[in-house]
């Protein structure tokens, strides 16, 4: 994205209602914040830092936020579509009930990807850390996870197709009866054969 083309964004910019177009904030500090309805497209958010922020029915459409953090970024119910974090930080980031598609995630750290009850479509994880991955009840379709890793799944129980967690470094699946849809490699089949067996009914003895 040429930055030169963006119009300067301000922090006090970011309020509820606000459709921002073709606008940059750099080195933005957002501390507590909430907006709700809040429209981003095609805008840039770099080296920027917020606390506590909740933006309820978020649309962001063609928005990177790179090299920004936060410890909780709450976007509840909103509309994401073709856009991008990279090099980002954050605590939390909670979009349960949203709807997301041709969206990437791209060399940064999450501590809880939260997308319960979502529909997920065309995802891109790529050399990233995840603490916990929260897929509960959501619509999942074409989401890769390439590099890196995630040390909790929670799988869907709803519709899956296309999920490929073959290529990073999985950790614990907190529930083995879901893993309808997800492809693994045979070295994660064979770590996780324990508590399939167990959910299955079977003993497993050495």
């Amino acid at each position: 994205m040429d930055t030169e083309a963006l119009d300067p964004m301000r922090a006090e910019d970011v309020v509820s209602g606000a459709v921002l177009e073709n606008r940059h904030l750099d080195g933005g500090v957002l501390g507590d914040l909430e907006a709700a309805s809040v429209a981003l497209i095609e805008c840039m958010v770099s080296d920027t830092q917020g606390d506590e922020c909740r933006f309820p029915g978020l649309r962001s459409t063609g928005t990177t936020v790179i090299g920004s953090s936060f410890a909780t970024l709450a976007v509840p119910g909103a509309t994401v579509f073709s856009g991008r974090l990279e090099g980002v930080r954050i605590g939390a980031l909670l979009m349960d009930g949203s709807d997301v598609s041709v969206h990437r995630i791209v060399a940064s750290r999450i501590d809880v990807l939260s997308l319960r009850d979502s529909k997920v479509r065309r995802l891109e994880i790529v050399d990233s850390q995840i603490g916990l991955l929260d897929l509960g009840g959501s619509k999942i379709r074409e989401v890769t996870v390439v590099g890196g890793s995630i040390d909790e799944l929670v799988p869907s129980r709803g519709s899956v197709e296309d999920f490929d967690v073959s290529r990073t470094a999985l950790g614990t699946v907190a529930d083995p009866a879901a893993l309808r849809g997800l492809t693994l490699s045979a070295a994660q089949a064979m770590t996780l054969g324990t508590d399939l067996a167990r959910h299955l009914g079977a003993t497993v003895v050495d």
